[in-house]
């Protein structure tokens, strides 16, 4: 005698553990405490495809997981996309733990707003030096989000110059998600880490990222187009330097146009 399976209403035998329509397990328990921290564990851990494996393969391999995650293997890896909104997840919350801030007076701070006695003057300073604090306090507490937010960019770059690789951009922007995420990873549990540990200023931690950043994605894409030559890794080296740069420029003129302007002088 067949039974419906719950899922997809599907007509099977009930000596089968799967249905054979949609997969979903037939012997289903009731959901509880138990069910859900089995399901998180199994989310983060499994041997195949688990997150924990990901990085390790992201960290030995790189490139080579992009490669064969766009070539068919899509049940051997984590999702990129899972793996890029985990990590902005992980990032948002790390960034969101309250921190005491000592509020700046902006005249003690700018000894020269003393000077002005204009008020119209002093008044368009005193927000300027509101915008640039607000600027200050974002990079802060959102770097990873800034660099998270280059990756359409970096992606268009790299499907740029590696046109002949038969990779479109979509793929490019999977092989991105990978590649960006683990960089912001490094970043946010142990370069900021040991920042914080050695009170070092934060151009440092910039500065650091920065050249993580710039050898991760030169050996990344080196592996994942199955380069060989000394001249393709010092292509790799030069797409990725270029792009890096390229988003530091269109941030810095972003964060530069706010500042003098609050965007409205862009627009009048």
């Amino acid at each position: 005698m067949k039974i419906t399976y719950k899922n997809c209403e599907t007509l099977n035998y009930p000596d089968f553990n799967y249905c054979t329509n949609c997969s979903q397990k037939v012997n289903l328990h009731r959901i509880n405490a138990h069910e859900i921290f089995h399901e998180i564990v199994h989310y983060f851990t499994h041997a195949d495809k688990g997150i924990f494996q990901l990085i390790k393969e992201l960290a030995l391999k790189s490139g080579i997981v992009a490669k064969e995650y766009i070539n068919g293997k899509r049940k051997k890896y984590f999702s990129p996309l899972n793996f890029f909104l985990l990590i902005a997840a992980i990032f948002v919350f790390i960034s969101n733990i309250p921190k005491e801030e000592v509020p700046l007076d902006k005249q003690k701070e700018n000894t020269e707003l003393n000077s002005i006695t204009n008020t119209a003057q002093k008044e368009k300073m005193i927000h300027l030096y509101e915008r640039k604090e607000k600027v200050n306090h974002f990079i802060r507490k959102y770097s990873n989000l800034m660099a998270m937010m280059a990756l359409p960019l970096i992606a268009f770059f790299f499907w740029l110059f590696y046109k002949k690789e038969n990779y479109n951009y979509t793929e490019h922007l999977v092989a991105g998600m990978y590649m960006l995420g683990f960089c912001i990873l490094i970043n946010t549990l142990v370069i900021l880490p040991i920042s914080l540990l050695f009170h070092l200023s934060p151009n440092y931690n910039t500065l650091f990222f920065l050249l993580f950043q710039l050898a991760y994605f030169t050996v990344f894409y080196y592996r994942f187009l199955n380069k060989t030559s000394k001249l393709q890794f010092a292509k790799a080296f030069g797409v990725s330097a270029f792009g890096i740069i390229c988003w530091g420029i269109v941030s810095g003129f972003t964060i530069n146009a706010y500042i003098s302007s609050g965007f409205w002088g862009i627009f009048s």
